[in-house]
C-alpha cells in the first residue's frame, strides 16, 4: 500500500530499499545502532516475505522518516496480526507537518490493529499516546538479590536494605526444555491470560531461535502439572552473572509461587541477581515471590543497559491500546524491541549451560 502527501510516499520498506534504510539509521538516528550495521537482528524482528514490518516516507526516493512494527504474527504465523508493537520511531524535521503522525496512521491502515504495545520509548513521544488514547505508564521493576553474595559488583546495594533468604512453604519445579519438549506440553490454557497473544511457536521463534542472544525457557511444573513458562536471559558483565525475567506465561495466582524456583535460579547460575520489568502483575504478587521493587529503596541501583554498561537505574515507559475489555494486558522486557541486542561484540549472550 502506498500513500502520498505533498510529494513524499508512504509505504512498508520494501526489501531492495534496505540499503536506504541503514543509511538512514547511521545518518539521521545513532551512528553505532546495531540496524545500522548487522542485518541478522533486524530481519529477525521485522522481514515479511517481500517487505519488512517497516513503515516509511521517501521523498525524491530518499528515506525521510521511518516506523517500526512488530506483530505477534511475525514469531508465528497463527498469531493475530492484528496484535502489533511499535518500533523506532524517525523522522527528518521540517519535511512535511505532521509526517510522524501520517505514519503512524498508514501503520493503522496496513494492520487494523485491536491491540497496539509500545515498550522503552522516549518521553518526548508521551504526549502523542496520551493524545492517542494510549493507556501509558512506568514499568514495573523489580529484582531478586542472591543470598550468596557478601558484596555486589553489577548492583548497588544500600546496607539499609536487610534482604535474607525466604522460606517458600511452596517450591515449584522449573525444568529447562527445548524446542522438541514444547510438543509435548500441555500448555494452550497458559497463553489465556493476558493479552498480547503468544503460543509455543512463539517462545520458539522469538526466543529459543535467536540469531545473537541465548535464552533459556523453564517449565514450572508441580507434581508434573504445568502451571507456567518462564523466559530467563542470563546476562554476563566483567565475569559476573545476573539473570532476567523476560517473559512468564501463566496465570498470576501462580506467579507468587514462583519464588523457590528464582531461589534456585540464582544458585545455579551463581548469579548476582535476577531482575524484571513488567506491567499486568500487581505489584503485592510479584512481592510475594521475593522480589524487591526497586523504587521503594533508596540507593538501590539494577541495570538496564549493558550494551555498553552503565551502572544506574532505567525507567522503561509502556503504552498501549486494546479493544478488548475482557483480557488482561501484560507487558514485558522482551515485548517489542526493547531486548535486543546493541552491540554484536559483546560476550554477554554467551550461553552458560
Amino acid at each position: 500500500m502506498k500513500n502520498n502527501i505533498e510529494g513524499i510516499v508512504v509505504e512498508l520498506l520494501e526489501h531492495k530499499d534496505y540499503k536506504k534504510f541503514q543509511f538512514f539509521i547511521k545518518d539521521h538516528w545513532k551512528i553505532d545502532h546495531i540496524f545500522a550495521h548487522d542485518k541478522s537482528v533486524f530481519e529477525f524482528q521485522h522481514k515479511a516475505s517481500d517487505y519488512y514490518h517497516y513503515m516509511i516516507a521517501k521523498k525524491d526516493n530518499s528515506l525521510i522518516g521511518v516506523h517500526g512494527v512488530i506483530p505477534q504474527s511475525k514469531f508465528d504465523e497463527s498469531l493475530p496480526s492484528d496484535q502489533i508493537f511499535l518500533g523506532l520511531w524517525k523522522v527528518l524535521d521540517g519535511d512535511s507537518v505532521g509526517l510522524g503522525i501520517f505514519l503512524y496512521q498508514n501503520i493503522l491502515k496496513e494492520y487494523s490493529p485491536q491491540f497496539i504495545g509500545v515498550v522503552g520509548y522516549n518521553s518526548d513521544i508521551l504526549s502523542f499516546y496520551v493524545w492517542q488514547g494510549f493507556e501509558v505508564g512506568i514499568m514495573n521493576h523489580h529484582v531478586v538479590l542472591s543470598t550468596n553474595k557478601t558484596d555486589y559488583d553489577i548492583a548497588i546495594v544500600p546496607s539499609s536494605i536487610n534482604y535474607k533468604r525466604k522460606d517458600f512453604q511452596t517450591v515449584l519445579q522449573g525444568r529447562l526444555i527445548e524446542e522438541k519438549d514444547l510438543n509435548t506440553l500441555d500448555s494452550n490454557k497458559l497463553y489465556s491470560y493476558q493479552i498480547p497473544i503468544k503460543s509455543d511457536t512463539y517462545l520458539i521463534n522469538r526466543y529459543m531461535n535467536h540469531p545473537v542472544y541465548d535464552y533459556d525457557v523453564y517449565a514450572i511444573e508441580k507434581d508434573r502439572e504445568l502451571l507456567g513458562l518462564t523466559v530467563i536471559r542470563p546476562i554476563i558483565q566483567d565475569q559476573v552473572v545476573v539473570l532476567r525475567l523476560v517473559d512468564y506465561i501463566g496465570s498470576n495466582d501462580t506467579f507468587p509461587l514462583l519464588g523457590g524456583f528464582i531461589l534456585q535460579l540464582l544458585d545455579h547460575y551463581e548469579a548476582e541477581y535476577l531482575d524484571m520489568y513488567s506491567y499486568g502483575i500487581p505489584n503485592e504478587i510479584i512481592e510475594q515471590a521475593g522480589f524487591l521493587n526497586r523504587t521503594k529503596y533508596d540507593g538501590l541501583i539494577i541495570p538496564n543497559y549493558f550494551e555498553p554498561f552503565e551502572k544506574k537505574n532505567v525507567d522503561l515507559r509502556y503504552a498501549y491500546k486494546s479493544t478488548s475489555e475482557s483480557q488482561l494486558v501484560r507487558l514485558f522486557k522482551a515485548d517489542g524491541d526493547q531486548d535486543r541486542p546493541n552491540m554484536l561484540d559483546m560476550k554477554i549472550c554467551k550461553k552458560l549451560l
